[in-house]
C-alpha cells in the first residue's frame, strides 16, 4: 500500500491513519472526572460513552444503543453496567447485553446482541482505551514515567480541546525554528537563559534524531562560561505524545544557573487524542522530582503572567487576536490556521528537516500497520526502574 502525507491526519476507523492510531493505547478521559453518569466522548471519529459501573469497572461503549439507536449518554448506571433509558436494555462494560425487559422469552435474543465496546485501563490518573484489532490480546500499556510514582509529585492539567487537526500540533514540535521566531517575544525570550539560548540572531543548532519511541529534536549551543554544550531536547513519542523538558526554565522561570549545574527536574508529557479530523483533546501530565514542594503552585502563578499583549488597533477585527505573549495562544493561531497535511501548499526547506523526517517515519508506521505488522513504538522497553521514559535532557553536556 502506498501511503502519502494526505493519509497522516485522517483518523476515521476505515482510514490508514486511523487504523494506525488504533494500534496504540490512547487517553480518553481523566479518572478524576468520571462520576456516576455516562460521559459522551468522540474518539477518532467514533461516538462513544465512557462510564464506571456500580462495581467500579470502567466501560467504553458505542454511544447509540444497539436496539434503536438512543443515546447512552442519558443512560442509567447500575452495578452490572449501563441501562438504556428508552427500552431498558442493559449492557456490561464489555458490551454484552444482559437484559431486555421489553422482550419475552429468556436470554436468547439478548445473547445475539453486542454493543460496540473497547478495553480500557487506568494509569496515573488517565483512562486509556485500546481501539485496535486485537481487543482480546492488546499490546501492553506502557508505564509512561510521569504516570508512575517514583519519588516526585504529579500534576494533571485540565483537558484541553482544540478545533483543528491533531497532527498540526504534533509535528510542530519537530520544527524548533518556530520557537525563537513565534515564541521569541513570549516565554522563550523573556528571561536570561531564553534570550541567550533561543536568540533569533544566534539560534541554537538542531538535529532530528530517531529513537525507539519515535524521534527527538536536539537543540544545542556552546556554553557561554564553561566547557560543553547547552542542550535542550523535545521528544515526539509515537503515536501522539510530546515531551518537553524545559518547562522549569521557560515557564517556571527557574534560575538559569540551575540549568547549567544540574539540569531539569520535570517531565512535561502531552498526550493527544484525536476526536475527528478537525479536533483533538490534549491530556497534560507533569511529574516533578526537584526540591520545591510547591513547584506546581509557582508554575501556575508564572503561567498567569503569560497573558497575550492586547495591543490591537481599533480596526483589528481578526478573531484570534490578541495572541502574542502567550505560547499556547501563539501555537493555536499558527497551527489552527493551517490546512490538513497533504491538502496545503508547502515549500519545505532545510530548516524543515525535522518535519520531513517525522512525516516519513509516520508514513512508514502507517504502512506497517496496514500490512499487519507492529508499527514503530508499539512495544517500548522499560528502564531499570520499570519506567518508559522519553528523552528530555535539558542542561550542559560534554562536547
Amino acid at each position: 500500500m502506498t501511503i502519502t502525507n494526505a493519509d497522516i491526519p485522517r483518523v476515521g476507523p476505515e482510514t490508514p491513519g486511523g487504523q494506525w492510531l488504533r494500534r496504540y493505547w490512547m487517553p480518553v478521559g481523566l479518572t478524576s472526572e468520571l462520576y456516576d453518569i455516562p460521559q459522551a466522548v468522540t474518539i477518532m471519529d467514533e461516538a462513544l460513552v465512557l462510564f464506571r459501573d456500580g462495581e467500579g469497572r470502567i466501560g467504553l461503549l458505542g454511544q447509540h444503543c444497539a436496539h434503536r439507536g438512543a443515546s447512552l449518554e442519558y443512560a442509567d448506571i447500575e452495578n452490572a453496567g449501563i441501562r438504556c433509558p428508552y427500552h431498558g436494555w442493559l449492557y456490561d462494560v464489555d458490551g454484552k447485553c444482559l437484559e431486555q425487559p421489553s422482550e419475552v422469552g429468556g436470554k436468547e435474543f439478548c445473547a445475539k446482541v453486542r454493543q460496540v465496546s473497547y478495553p480500557v485501563r487506568e494509569l496515573g490518573g488517565l483512562i486509556f482505551a485500546y481501539m485496535g484489532p486485537n481487543a482480546d490480546n492488546p499490546p501492553p500499556l506502557p508505564n509512561y514515567s510521569p504516570l508512575i510514582d517514583h519519588g516526585g509529585i504529579r500534576q494533571i492539567e485540565p483537558v484541553r480541546h482544540f478545533d483543528y487537526n491533531w497532527f498540526n500540533f504534533y509535528e510542530n514540535s519537530a520544527d524548533p525554528v518556530h520557537v525563537w521566531i513565534l515564541h521569541g517575544a513570549s516565554a522563550y525570550g523573556d528571561q536570561t537563559w531564553g534570550d541567550r539560548f533561543f536568540s533569533a540572531d544566534d539560534p541554537p543548532d538542531f538535529e532530528p534524531v530517531e529513537t525507539p519511541y519515535g524521534m527527538k529534536i536536539v537543540m544545542s549551543k556552546p556554553a557561554a562560561d564553561k566547557d560543553g554544550l547547552v542542550v535542550d531536547e523535545m521528544s515526539l513519542g509515537f503515536p501522539s505524545i510530546l515531551q518537553v523538558g524545559d518547562t522549569e526554565f521557560v515557564h517556571g522561570k527557574e534560575d538559569p544557573q540551575k540549568l547549567m549545574n544540574k539540569g531539569s527536574d520535570i517531565e512535561h508529557f502531552m498526550f493527544m487524542t484525536p476526536k475527528d479530523d478537525n479536533s483533538f483533546m490534549m491530556f497534560t501530565v507533569d511529574y516533578y522530582t526537584g526540591p520545591d514542594e510547591k513547584f506546581f503552585e509557582h508554575l501556575k502563578e508564572m503561567r498567569k503572567r503569560e497573558e497575550p499583549k492586547d495591543d490591537r488597533k481599533p480596526y483589528d477585527k481578526r478573531p484570534l487576536m490578541p495572541f502574542r505573549g502567550n505560547v499556547r495562544a501563539e501555537d493555536i493561531v499558527t497551527q489552527g490556521t493551517q490546512k490538513l497535511v497533504g491538502e496545503r501548499q508547502e515549500h519545505l526547506g532545510t530548516s524543515d528537516r525535522g518535519v520531513i523526517m517525522l512525516r516519513k517515519m509516520v508514513r512508514d508506521a502507517i504502512a506497517d500497520a496496514a500490512e499487519g505488522k507492529d508499527p514503530k513504538a508499539l512495544h517500548l522497553e522499560e528502564n531499570a526502574e520499570g519506567l518508559v521514559k522519553l528523552d528530555s535532557f535539558v542542561g550542559v553536556r560534554a562536547e
